[in-house]
């Protein structure tokens, strides 16, 4: 099987890792799964290109696949993309954005050519002419949630037997509890026998910071040995978290880290004991939960977006209504209970290696192209 997957973009950043790794997986399956992302990032590294090097994957650049539709540009990446399927003979054009979907469109319906898209909308993708007129000509549409799947089912009359739930997935060879990675703890000089509540999110203004930031000052009253870590970074940080916590006299039990990446990044999951996640963000599949639960860390999730569907409640973490009590009490439930949280840890890494690991979701993914050119075989 050859399928040509198209990424419009040269960022790293969103669904850039995911649509990567998938064709890592797919190809570690025999599948002949090949990239084709933008060549163009500018001044700037383009990191989509290095890092599908560096995994073995040599990306296809004779397109422009700029992120947002450009008239003439997309023109020119049409005719060359026809010319470019005619030639190489493709069962599959896999796409992940909606430019890159855009442009697909007309070379594969002329070529007969299934198209696949993945969406990586939590909550469906937006109820927009745009995504109609898309969707019109895709033969599979794989969603990440089951509130995604009912919503794009119901907004654009999707038929669901071209759709297939298949949630993201993370590397869980890299988020493995078991590597030795950087000390996280000690990067932050922590006390032995800290209870470490850990976030991965943008500090942005509807995230809400302020709950947690309220809940966690009851939690640290109660219990010296309770931290917070924030990982991430944002535009409204300093307005958003760090001068919350000054007002609220939690200098010294709230850390900032800032932005991590590799293997340090690795190093301060394994450093909490609870993950939380309050709100998707600019992400809405919240891959940070599903990372930091492969860790073997239980989450405290609220019940918002996808996260009820990522987090099982009472076996891998935790589902609260995301106010400052329910967080209170669901922190505090867990912080004094450290049997519990083991249990949910180990509960939480065998979730990741079933439901959401690179090998489950690329099985689910060649399931789902085999269905659809068996559907069109017997056609």
């Amino acid at each position: 099987m050859r399928v040509l997957h198209l990424f419009s973009n040269c960022k790293w950043t969103g669904p850039a890792e995911p649509a990567l790794n998938l064709c890592v997986a797919l190809r570690a399956r025999g599948i002949e799964a090949d990239f084709a992302c933008a060549p163009d990032a500018g001044a700037s590294l383009n990191k989509v290109v290095e890092t599908a090097r560096d995994r073995g994957i040599e990306p296809i650049l004779r397109f422009h696949l700029l992120k947002h539709r450009h008239p003439l540009r997309n023109l020119q990446d049409r005719r060359a993309l026809t010319r470019f399927l005619a030639e190489r003979r493709y069962d599959l054009v896999h796409c992940h954005l909606d430019n890159d979907h855009a442009i697909a469109l007309g070379p594969a319906a002329r070529l007969g050519i299934p198209l696949v898209r993945s969406s990586y909308e939590g909550l469906g993708l937006t109820g927009s002419a745009r995504h109609q007129r898309l969707l019109r000509g895709t033969a599979l549409l794989l969603e990440p949630s089951q509130q995604a799947l009912r919503h794009d089912a119901e907004t654009f009359g999707f038929p669901r037997e071209r759709m297939s739930l298949i949630p993201g997935a993370v590397d869980t060879a890299r988020f493995d509890p078991a590597r030795e990675v950087p000390d996280g703890r000690r990067w932050l000089n922590l006390p032995q026998g800290a209870f470490v509540l850990g976030i991965v999110a943008r500090m942005q203004t509807h995230r809400h910071y302020e709950d947690l930031l309220l809940a966690f000052q009851r939690l640290a009253h109660d219990a010296p040995n309770a931290w917070l870590v924030v990982v991430g970074r944002g535009t409204k940080q300093e307005q958003v978290a760090m001068q919350p916590v000054r007002d609220l006299g939690l200098e010294r039990r709230v850390l900032f880290p800032g932005f991590i990446e590799g293997e340090n990044y690795v190093g301060m999951l394994k450093a909490f004991d609870m993950g939380v996640f309050l709100v998707p963000g600019s992400d809405g599949t919240c891959r940070a939960a599903r990372e930091i639960l492969a860790m073997g860390k239980p989450m405290l999730v609220a019940d918002r977006g996808m996260l009820p569907e990522i987090v099982t409640h009472e076996q891998d973490g935790l589902v609260c209504d995301g106010s400052v009590d329910g967080l209170y009490q669901t922190m505090r439930a867990l912080c004094e209970d450290r049997q519990r949280r083991c249990q949910m840890g180990r509960a939480a890494r065998e979730t990741a290696l079933l439901r959401y690991s690179l090998e489950a979701q690329s099985a689910a993914v060649e399931n789902a192209y085999r269905l659809l050119l068996d559907r069109r075989g017997s056609a």
